[in-house]
């Protein structure tokens, strides 16, 4: 990963998890070719030595953190300085350039590296995903008509914190109209006979990140509702079948999309069709009309096409997939069949 003369400074707090298993909101970590490093104050000291065993701990106390960095750097013959240009901010990058060595942009080093995922991170994304699923299920076995759509996320974050989510990601519960919402968040409408729902939820389980969304009938919904529940479910289904190992995911985001296109929705299709998930809720690969992204076996990404219609409403379905070997597994296993819900 690094040549003999360089060192990487870690500062943003996922890329700090994953290399390291570090949770403190502070913090850095130094990575050279012949020692690893992590940069705290006191209060984090016994958590670092629990959570990042594979590190020397390196307390701050007088040094500020520059002269500290520095020191390490020429005790390991630093010469080259990688730092995340995406997550340093203006202020350390003027100390930084203070440095005697040459710095040079990550272009998303660790955030390559994290996009194929380890056994033990689909296993945790994989329980992750079980949660979500289940606690969505669970509140839909108590819905009622004319419940409010907040009561509904309200219940679905109440069983995720039962079955072991150690906090939640987001929750969107839209209904009616709303539905034409893709990033609606809850509120205390009632949600109506008639109206499709839709729910997207994620929980964070072990540090990792799930995603699924599920749209429902409220009831029996007229032609056009019936109509966009349809496409959008074939072409979720189309998009998952194209998963595997080799395929551009800028190829499977305009297959799909050509799809929506040609029912005469695709005006109304307005995000990409995914993005990978792990330890952030958004992380590589993405899959949409600009990204030439190959995806590789080990990769976890979601695939979730919408169609959002101003005043009627709107559908959304969507998986969280590994890429395998030769094909793909779906991560998330809710039936996508048409469903009336409210009914007695």
């Amino acid at each position: 990963m690094l040549r003999e003369n360089q060192g990487l400074l870690v500062v943003k707090k996922e890329n700090k998890f994953y290399l390291s298993n570090f949770t403190g909101s502070s913090g850095y970590l130094l990575i050279t070719s012949k020692k690893k490093y992590i940069l705290i104050e006191g209060k984090y000291k016994k958590q670092a030595q629990e959570q990042c065993k594979e590190f020397s701990i390196i307390v701050l106390k007088d040094k500020n953190f520059v002269q500290c960095l520095r020191e390490i750097c020429e005790n390991n013959g630093v010469e080259e300085l990688i730092f995340e240009e995406n997550t340093v901010v203006y202020s350390l990058y003027k100390e930084l350039q203070k440095l005697p060595f040459k710095l040079v942009e990550s272009k998303n080093l660790v955030e390559n590296q994290r996009a194929i995922k380890r056994y033990d991170e689909i296993e945790i994304i994989k329980k992750s995903c079980d949660i979500a699923q289940k606690s969505i299920e669970r509140a839909l076995d108590e819905f009622e008509i004319n419940m409010s759509e907040k009561d509904l996320a309200d219940n679905i974050e109440r069983n995720a914190k039962k079955l072991g989510a150690e906090k939640i990601d987001f929750i969107i519960v839209v209904s009616g109209e709303r539905g034409a919402l893709p990033h609606g968040r809850p509120i205390d409408k009632k949600i109506e006979l008639g109206e499709l729902l839709t729910i997207d939820f994620g929980c964070i389980y072990n540090g990792y990140h799930s995603d699924i969304t599920r749209t429902y009938s409220v009831g029996e919904v007229n032609f056009k509702l019936k109509e966009i529940y349809d496409v959008v479910k074939e072409a979720q289904q189309l998009g998952v079948s194209m998963v595997k190992p080799g395929i551009n995911t800028k190829e499977i985001d305009r297959v799909v999309r050509e799809y929506i296109k040609s029912a005469g929705f695709g005006e109304y299709f307005v995000h990409g069709l995914g993005h990978g998930i792990g330890v952030e809720g958004h992380e590589k690969p993405l899959l949409n009309e600009c990204e030439n992204n190959i995806l590789k076996a080990g990769m976890v990404l979601t695939i979730e096409p919408g169609i959002y219609i101003p005043e009627l409403g709107g559908a959304r379905i969507e998986d969280t997939v590994l890429v395998t070997n030769d094909s793909y597994e779906l991560l998330t296993t809710i039936s996508k069949e048409f469903k009336e819900i409210g009914l007695c």
